[in-house]
């Protein structure tokens, strides 16, 4: 959390640090996991297909096939890792942040009197996991999502809690 760290204010404080689901690394180890099975068993399943004629060239492409799969999985998986590491989402006692991005970065900040709401959408497979997309209703009408989130009813509620007892009314 260095970019918070560096932002926060004398008298501000944390409440509560988001963090991204464990779900966003699903789809590379899927990728990763195929491509190096296919990979491993192509010379056994042109074989056992095909015959022991086509084994020596139509196992090199299954297994070259295999292994661009898995190249294609780890580079999610990369991205994966990148994404976690980069993003921060946190309430403090004065504001709501959240910072996306590595190389590039966006920030979205709102002063914590001028949020009117915060709702969470959950899918089954989120619920069942615990995440979900987070929205902030903000004064102007705006809505800002936050997608992925793990345990988004703890963020919801941090957040309505700072509101309940922030003393200034929201600015419309």
């Amino acid at each position: 959390m260095s970019y918070l760290n560096k932002l926060l204010l004398p008298d501000e404080r944390l409440v509560h640090i988001a963090t991204l689901h464990w779900i966003i690394f699903i789809p590379g180890m899927i990728m990763t996991v195929v491509g190096g099975l296919v990979g491993f068993l192509s010379y056994r399943v042109v074989g056992l297909a095909l015959g022991a004629v086509a084994v020596p060239l139509g196992g090199r492409v299954v297994a070259g096939a295999g292994f661009i799969v898995a190249l294609l999985g780890l580079g999610l998986l990369i991205g994966a890792i990148i994404r976690q590491s980069a993003t921060e989402l946190a309430i403090t006692n004065r504001r709501l942040i959240a910072k996306y991005g590595f190389i590039s970065r966006s920030t979205f900040e709102i002063m914590i009197n001028r949020v009117t709401g915060v709702n969470f959408d959950q899918t089954i497979t989120g619920r069942i996991l615990g995440y979900g997309t987070i929205l902030v209703h903000g004064a102007g009408g705006d809505i800002s999502p936050f997608d992925v989130v793990s345990n988004p009813q703890a963020f919801q509620h941090a957040l309505m809690n700072v509101l309940e007892h922030d003393d200034k009314p929201p600015v419309i």
